[in-house]
């Protein structure tokens, strides 16, 4: 995740962390900008839902009063780690033993023939023909049909970071491996990004049947449960410009890693057999800096800010709303309950801010500490959120409810994706600002977040499900704001 930057050619101001090129994002030429204020609601997605199933906050983790697997594992220490470990494999294994004839013509699912537990903090030996000294990793390697993790320092981060749930989410996307490599699904050449995406939506699937209450050992809820999971999978991403996206160690972003899994949970393994290089390249996110500056940050000041201000301006002129005034101080609004760090008044048509809130959530992240800041993307995006309620307000659009959050989240996702410069020269971005890698993954962070507006209403209030607003960001990113008005309605 990183920051936004100034600097760049032509004067150009860039945003850092995440350069974003969906080739199957609509051109702006032909990207629609009209915000109706009729929308439609035939076939609209439920906002009390996610994929079908009901949002809740219930329990989750490992369930109470269930006997542990008895799988065997080798180099076990018989501790907290390992028990966690086996009685999540025991439940993916048990999944894909009854999927997999399913989806992949009455094929049989072979479990995984070793589990490997390891310290990596000791000396240790070989495994797969990788030293485990020093290996905080979990891993399936294919020529010797095993599972492997480091009981000693990955697993116990995962656990102190995000909860139980984040083994199971990290086995799951390892066995992912397996059931590719049993299936057949991926070829020779495919690059790496196409058998880890693969993997991370065999995760979704497998997820899909832990929400339906189906697996033995552990429970997942639609809402914060599966904010954890996707978490995990922002967690593990790759680190814009430490990873070339083409080499074999490429992971994805956390956009394109959370888009496959969501993939999984809502249309199952057979999506993610379906998934190839050309479906992987129409829509990562992750792709080679093209100018040294791109990774820069935006620092959160009134020069700055004036700067996001012309872009949304320039990015929503052509809805004709009438673009709202932003003042850098609280104001009281009558009628709706103030929001931090930005506040849309709608008898005024004005954004208040405070730049004290706005630039801790623009400090950069730490892996370690979660409340260290989003970066500077997810604290414009805090902006953007709340000039698309002004947009949406001349549109005679309601502002309050889920509904609303929902286009509010589309609509920052289409300014987002109008900002992204094709490295080839393929797109044409609108005016001066510039996404670059890590914005999107910061906006993806915060999304996922407790506190964020940027799927939130006039009042503040977000949508309940994660899944759902990182899915009408998706819409507003890829398809720009045509969808914004019409799959979300009234």
């Amino acid at each position: 995740m990183a920051p936004v930057s100034a600097g760049g050619r032509r004067g150009e101001r860039v945003f850092g962390v995440i350069f974003a090129l969906l080739t199957c994002i609509v051109l702006v030429g032909g990207c629609s900008r009209v915000i109706s204020g009729t929308p439609s609601v035939a076939g609209g997605p439920a906002t009390d839902d996610v994929a079908g199933l009901p949002v809740d906050n219930g329990p989750t983790g490992p369930r109470t009063g269930v006997a542990d697997a008895d799988l065997p594992v080798e180099g076990t220490d018989g501790g907290e780690m390992d028990v966690l470990a086996r009685n999540a494999v025991a439940d993916i294994q048990d999944f894909w033993k009854d999927e997999f004839p399913e989806s992949f013509d009455g094929k049989r699912f072979d479990d995984v023939k070793r589990l490997v537990s390891y310290d990596s903090t000791a000396l240790g030996g070989d495994l797969c023909g990788e030293r485990t000294q020093g290996l905080s990793n979990a891993f399936y390697c294919g020529k010797e049909n095993l599972i492997a993790w480091d009981r000693a320092d990955l697993l116990p981060r995962l656990d102190n970071s995000f909860g139980p749930i984040a083994v199971v989410t990290v086995l799951a996307h390892e066995m992912g491996h397996a059931v590719e490599h049993r299936a057949g699904t991926t070829r020779e050449n495919d690059p790496t990004l196409v058998l880890e995406q693969q993997a991370d939506c065999f995760t979704g699937a497998f997820f899909r049947h832990v929400a339906e209450g189906d697996a033995e050992h552990f429970q997942v809820s639609t809402g914060d449960g599966l904010n954890k999971v996707m978490g995990v999978l922002n967690y593990i991403r790759d680190t814009p410009g430490d990873t070339d996206f083409k080499g074999a160690d490429a992971h994805g972003s956390a956009f394109d890693r959370v888009t496959a899994f969501q993939y999984g949970f809502s249309d199952g393994p057979k999506r993610c057999a379906a998934m190839d290089a050309d479906d992987v390249k129409q829509r990562t996110t992750q792709f080679q800096f093209w100018k040294k500056a791109q990774e820069t940050d935006l620092p959160v000041d009134e020069k700055n800010l004036r700067a996001v201000q012309d872009s949304l301006q320039e990015v929503f002129r052509d809805t004709g709303a009438l673009p709202p005034e932003l003042v850098t101080e609280p104001r009281a609004c009558d009628g709706v309950r103030g929001t931090a760090p930005a506040a849309f008044c709608p008898a005024t048509n004005t954004i208040s801010l405070s730049l004290d809130d706005l630039q801790k959530i623009a400090n950069p992240p730490a892996k370690d500490a979660p409340d260290s800041g989003y970066g500077d993307f997810a604290a414009y995006a805090q902006i953007a959120s709340r000039y698309a309620l002004s947009v949406q307000q001349a549109a005679g659009l309601p502002l309050e409810g889920a509904n609303a959050g929902l286009r509010t989240a589309c609509m920052v996702g289409s300014w987002s994706g109008l900002l992204v410069e094709d490295p080839i020269g393929q797109r044409n971005p609108v005016g001066e600002l510039r996404m670059a890698p890590g914005d999107i993954d910061e906006g993806v962070a915060a999304l996922l977040g407790d506190d964020s507006l940027i799927a939130a209403d006039v009042n503040g209030d977000q949508v309940p499900a994660g899944f759902a607003r990182l899915d009408a960001f998706r819409t507003g990113f890829q398809d720009g704001f045509g969808p914004c008005s019409t799959k979300y309605g009234v």
